[in-house]
């Protein structure tokens, strides 16, 4: 179905909303060092998205307390420092069709970071009591407000999308936790998308005893998610694989492969928390909804994501790895990894690895087991390994390995001039069916002697073979290519 399965369905565009939402919430934050106004940045960055910022007066409570940025504040002496954004889509008629209510994590408006920051950490002590209730306690009249509005637009709770991060993330599985006990159980059947939820419900369930719904999207080696769960505090990590969240996501970055990360990562690890950004988990959603695995992938799914600099992507494999003292469980399994649109090194295990380059001039290595590898754009170089693998070097000047096994090697119209260096006549397969071709008769073979590539051209397409100290160009048959 999809790698953000949610209420029974595919919900990436759901999951893509959240994200918005949740980085928007964000602003001012990420960029300070930039110059310029990264409010109104942010706002203009949101409305390209479809999105509107909600005011005191479009919700009906002119006198709410918001911030210089127009995020409203907590409502209450105890969570005074609790932070919200409220959100609206529109249609052609001006009628709401949509709302987002953004919970706002660790730190606030920057003329306020260190008082904010203080009182976030009371915030979080709420989340160890017996019967937490942060959402509703922060935000009684807001909640009321976005209720009203609602259903003076024909809307019902199942229209809004309730997101957050980190802090903001456990306020969105607390408010889907309480959603039963305030306004008669009306914000039950919101859509419940967190990021990075430092805590956890019901130990760990998806659907919760109030009959909410609840997502978290959590990078594993993140410290932060389910910090907080059974009642106390996690100092030294919690990978135990929830149901309510994506328990085996990496982001696989500079610090990852280094003994900073040999205990796993926790909160006492500072380096840890490098992959805790908002920014963090915008790039791997951004990473998984663009791969041609998406379909394939769960939420349980190992999927490891390329974040190196430009200083180590070059002599760094991203891989599944495993951490000396806090094995992660999953090394060894199917594992999809995922490069970016730089220069990718990446490397598969033993398992059914999927491994996906994007743009760039990347290196991938399939190792053991029946591997599938997609070079997409630029000129890769792709080793099938061990195994009956399937490659795909995709657009640009490609090297492509097949190793031991009978292997696939697939080719589309606009694929490039590719090259083929082991392919082994009546072994592996040249599968021409993406570029339209239907018959042998369809191909230009030529060779021109002794120690030279074999040429095979069909719909302009060229594609070298390396057969050898001689081409095997009388051998190849039918039998060696898949057609349309």
């Amino acid at each position: 179905m999809g790698f953000f399965e949610y209420k029974g369905q595919e919900a990436l565009g759901l999951v893509s909303h959240a994200r918005d939402l949740m980085i928007y919430s964000y602003h001012g934050i990420e960029d300070i060092l930039q110059p310029g106004n990264s409010e109104e940045a942010a706002r203009q960055e949101i409305e390209a998205k479809g999105w509107t910022v909600l005011t005191p007066d479009d919700l009906g409570i002119p006198a709410a307390d918001i911030d210089r940025n127009g995020t409203f504040q907590g409502e209450t002496t105890q969570f005074k420092d609790a932070q919200a954004d409220v959100l609206a889509r529109f249609d052609e008629t001006g009628a709401i069709t949509q709302i987002g209510l953004a919970f706002r994590g660790t730190t606030g408006t920057i003329d306020n970071i260190i008082s904010d920051t203080v009182g976030d950490v009371i915030d979080y002590l709420e989340f160890l009591s017996a019967d937490p209730n942060y959402a509703f306690g922060a935000f009684p009249e807001l909640m009321g407000a976005i209720k009203t509005l609602l259903e003076s637009n024909g809307l019902t709770a199942a229209d809004l999308i309730v997101t957050g991060h980190s802090l903001g993330g456990g306020a969105v599985t607390n408010m889907a936790e309480r959603s039963d006990d305030f306004f008669d159980g009306f914000y039950k059947n919101a859509d419940y998308i967190g990021f990075a939820a430092h805590y956890t419900p019901e130990d760990g369930a998806t659907v919760l005893d109030s009959g909410a719904e609840v997502l978290s999207v959590d990078i594993e080696n993140d410290p932060v998610p389910s910090v907080i769960s059974e009642g106390h505090i996690n100092l030294f990590g919690n990978d135990t694989d929830y149901e309510y969240e994506t328990s085996n996501l990496v982001l696989f970055n500079d610090f990852y492969a280094t003994p900073a990360y040999w205990d796993g990562g926790n909160i006492t690890n500072l380096i840890a928390w490098t992959a805790h950004l908002p920014s963090n988990y915008e790039q791997v959603v951004e990473a998984i909804a663009g791969s041609e695995f998406y379909t394939e992938m769960s939420r349980d799914s190992v999927v490891i994501v390329s974040d190196l600099s430009d200083l180590t992507r070059g002599v760094v494999w991203v891989e599944d790895i495993n951490p000396l003292f806090d094995p992660t469980g999953h090394q060894g399994d199917d594992a999809f990894i995922l490069g970016s649109n730089k220069d990718d090194l990446l490397a598969g295990k033993s398992g059914k690895d999927a491994i996906e380059g994007f743009a760039g001039d990347d290196h991938l290595k399939g190792e053991g087991g029946a591997d599938r590898l997609i070079g997409g754009a630029g000129n890769d170089t792709l080793e099938g390994g061990a195994g009956d693998d399937v490659i795909v070097g995709g657009a640009g000047a490609d090297t492509l390995y097949g190793g031991a096994g009978a292997d696939i090697f697939v080719f589309a119209s606009g694929d490039g001039a590719d090259e083929i260096e082991d392919f082994e006549v009546g072994i592996d397969k040249i599968d021409v069916s993406g570029a339209g071709v239907t018959q042998f008769s369809d191909l230009s073979i030529t060779a021109n002697g002794w120690w030279t590539d074999v040429r095979i051209a069909f719909g302009g397409e060229t594609l070298r073979l390396d057969t050898g100290w001689r081409p095997s160009l009388p051998d190849l048959t039918a039998g060696d290519f898949l057609f349309a």
